[in-house]
C-alpha cells in the first residue's frame, strides 16, 4: 500500500510543480516533496535487511552525505557570491530546495548502497590475461 502511494505522490508532483510555475509559489515545495518520497522509496527498502546491514549502511550513507554536502555548499556558496553577485536569496525557497536535494541524495545513496549489499561478490571469477596471447 506504501508503495502505490508513493508513486501516486511522485506521479502528482509534476502537476503541482506546474500549477507551481503558473503560480509562484509551489515550485520549490514540489521539489522538497519530491525530495521526501525519492528518500521515503528508498529508505523502506532497507526494512528488507536485518538490522545489523541497516545500521552499517546508514553509517556509510551519512558519511557520503556530509561530506559530498560540505564540498556541494563551499562551491554553491562562490558560485552565488562570485558569479551572480546576489548578497541575498529568498530564505523559505533556498530551504525548499536544500530539503529537496539532501533527501534525494540520500534517497539515491540508500539505493546504491542497498545495490552494493545485494551484489554476491562470492562467486565472481576473476580472468587473468595470459603472457602468451
Amino acid at each position: 500500500m506504501r508503495k502505490k502511494l508513493l508513486f501516486a505522490f511522485l506521479l502528482f508532483n509534476p502537476i503541482v510543480f506546474v500549477l507551481g510555475w503558473w503560480n509562484g509559489e509551489l515550485i520549490m515545495i514540489t521539489w522538497a516533496a519530491f525530495g521526501v518520497v525519492v528518500h521515503t522509496y528508498y529508505h523502506e527498502q532497507l526494512e528488507r535487511l536485518d538490522a545489523e546491514t541497516i545500521i552499517s549502511l546508514q553509517r556509510t550513507v551519512d558519511s557520503k552525505l556530509v561530506s559530498s554536502l560540505s564540498f556541494v555548499t563551499i562551491f554553491v556558496f562562490f558560485v552565488v557570491v562570485w558569479f551572480f553577485d546576489e548578497m541575498t536569496v529568498p530564505l523559505l525557497d533556498t530551504l525548499y530546495v536544500i530539503v529537496g536535494l539532501v533527501m534525494v541524495r540520500r534517497g539515491l545513496l540508500i539505493r546504491r548502497a542497498i545495490l552494493d549489499e545485494m551484489i554476491d561478490t562470492t562467486n565472481i571469477v576473476y580472468m587473468k590475461k595470459s603472457p602468451s596471447s
